[in-house]
C-alpha cells in the first residue's frame, strides 16, 4: 500500500510540476506581438440544437446584432431530431439557415457536426473560409466575431473564445462551474496562449480555418468531440490559440444530477481520446519531440490521478487506523491545508478577475476544494463506469441573463 501510494504521490508531483510551471511560465511570459497577416474572414457560424426552443433566440439575436461586417458571416442551425419549435424560431432570422436532421440516431454533437458541415461547404462551396461553433444555450458579446477575426488576421488558426457564465448565481452548483471555466481561461488558455503552448478547445464558442477539415472533413468518434478535434489538429502542428477579448455567455447546469453526467461523459471522453490517439500520440511525439504534445495529455491524466491519490490517502488511513498508528501526521495536515488555501486563493483570483462578485461567489470559493475531490471522484469512477450518452441541461433563463456584476 505505502508503495503504491508513493509512485500515486510521484505521477501527481510531476504532473502538479508541469501544469505550475506552464503557468507560470505562460503569466511571466511577455505578451506576443502578433503582426496582421491576412484580411478579413468570412464566417459560416454553425449551431447544433436540440429541442432548444426557449434558448436559442437569445443566441441568435446575439449574432444577429454582431459589429463584425454582417456581408461577411451567415448563420446555420442543425436542428438534430428537435421535436419542438426550435427550427421555427431559426426561420424567423433572415441570417440564419435551417438543417433539419431526422435520419440515423441522436447520439451527440460529433455526429450532427459531421452531417451538417459538408451540407454547408458543398451547397456554399467557396462562400466561407472559417467555422464557429455555439451551442444553442450561449450568448455572444457584440465583438465577438471582430475579436476571432483579429486573432484570425494575426495568423492564428483555431481560436477559443472567452467563456463566461451566463447564470453564476443561481446555486452553488452553478456558482462551481462558474469558477471553474473562470479557471480554465484564466490559469489554462491565457498563459498557454502567451507561452505559445497551446489553449483547450472546450465544445463552444470557438472558431477555425475551415482548410483545417481537409480532406477528411469533421471525423471525430468519441464522445468529447471538441478535444478530439483538437487533438487531431495537434498532429499536424496547429495549436489552438485564445482570445480574451471574444466575450460569450454559457449557461451553466444547476442540478447534481446533470453536474455529475456531464463530468462522467468529459471524464470517459478524455479516456476514449487516450486510448484512440496513444499510439499515434508517441509516434507523432517520437517524429516531432514537440512538448506541446506532452501539455496535451497533462490536464487529462492531472484530474484522475489526483482522484487516485485522494483514495489512497483513505486506505491508507485506515490501514494505519487497524495497526494502531496514528491517523493523521502533522505533515498530512499541513499538505491538506495548504492545498485548501491554494484553492480559496485561486477561486478567488479567477473570480475577480472574471468580474463576478466575491460576496456572492463565496460559497463556491469556500467550497472549491470539495469541488475538486468531487471532479476526481467522478473520473475514476468513470474509469470503471463510462458514460456516453449526451444528457441535456435543463434550461432555466430563456432571456433571462446574469453576467457580471455591473
Amino acid at each position: 500500500m505505502y508503495i503504491i501510494t508513493l509512485l500515486i504521490q510521484l505521477v501527481l508531483f510531476v504532473s502538479f510540476l508541469w501544469t505550475c510551471g506552464t503557468v507560470l511560465h505562460g503569466l511571466m511570459a511577455p505578451a506576443p506581438k502578433r503582426p496582421f497577416v491576412k484580411g478579413d474572414c468570412r464566417f459560416a457560424v454553425l449551431i447544433c440544437a436540440h429541442n432548444e426552443e426557449h434558448v436559442v433566440g437569445q443566441l441568435l439575436d446575439s449574432l444577429d446584432h454582431q459589429t463584425y461586417d454582417r456581408a461577411r458571416y451567415h448563420m446555420f442551425l442543425f436542428a438534430d431530431h428537435c421535436t419542438d419549435h426550435t427550427a421555427q424560431v431559426a426561420r424567423r432570422y433572415e441570417n440564419v439557415t435551417v438543417l433539419e436532421r431526422e435520419e440515423g440516431p441522436r447520439t451527440g454533437k460529433g455526429a450532427v457536426l459531421a452531417w451538417g458541415i459538408p451540407i454547408v461547404m458543398e451547397k456554399y462551396a467557396g462562400q466561407f473560409d472559417h467555422i464557429v461553433i455555439f451551442d444553442a444555450d450561449n450568448e455572444a458579446d457584440a465583438c465577438f466575431l471582430s475579436a476571432l477575426n483579429e486573432r484570425f488576421r494575426q495568423g492564428a488558426r483555431i481560436v477559443m473564445g472567452n467563456r463566461l457564465p451566463l447564470n453564476p448565481y443561481d446555486n452553488l452548483i452553478s456558482r462551481w462551474y462558474s469558477m471553474y471555466w473562470l479557471t480554465v481561461d484564466t490559469l489554462y488558455c491565457q498563459p498557454r496562449d502567451r507561452a505559445g503552448y497551446s489553449s483547450i478547445i472546450s465544445g463552444t464558442g470557438f472558431g477555425f480555418e475551415a482548410s483545417l477539415l481537409q480532406p477528411d472533413g469533421w471525423h471525430t468518434q468519441t464522445i468529447t468531440e471538441d478535444l478530439e478535434f483538437s487533438m487531431q489538429q495537434n498532429f499536424k502542428g496547429v495549436y489552438a490559440s485564445y482570445a480574451e477579448d471574444a466575450l460569450f455567455y454559457d449557461e451553466q447546469p444547476t442540478t447534481l444530477h446533470t453536474m455529475i453526467s456531464q463530468l462522467r461523459r468529459w471524464c470517459t471522453g478524455n479516456y476514449e481520446i487516450a486510448q484512440v490517439y496513444a499510439g499515434r500520440w508517441f509516434r507523432e511525439f517520437m517524429a516531432h519531440f514537440d512538448m506541446r504534445l506532452i501539455d496535451n495529455f497533462i490536464p487529462m491524466l492531472l484530474c484522475v490521478i489526483f482522484g487516485f491519490y485522494f483514495l489512497s490517502n483513505i486506505a491508507w488511513l485506515f490501514y494505519n487506523g487497524a495497526i494502531g498508528v496514528p491517523l493523521f501526521h502533522i505533515k498530512d495536515i499541513l499538505w491538506w491545508c495548504m492545498l485548501y488555501v491554494l484553492s480559496v486563493g485561486v477561486g478567488t483570483t479567477c473570480v475577480i478577475r472574471g468580474g463576478l462578485s466575491v460576496e456572492k461567489m463565496l460559497p463556491a470559493i469556500l467550497s472549491g476544494g470539495f469541488f475538486c475531490i468531487l471532479i476526481s471522484m467522478v473520473a475514476v469512477y468513470s474509469v470503471f463506469k463510462p458514460q456516453r450518452k449526451w444528457v441535456p441541461i435543463e434550461h432555466t433563463h430563456g432571456k433571462q441573463t446574469a453576467k457580471s456584476e455591473e
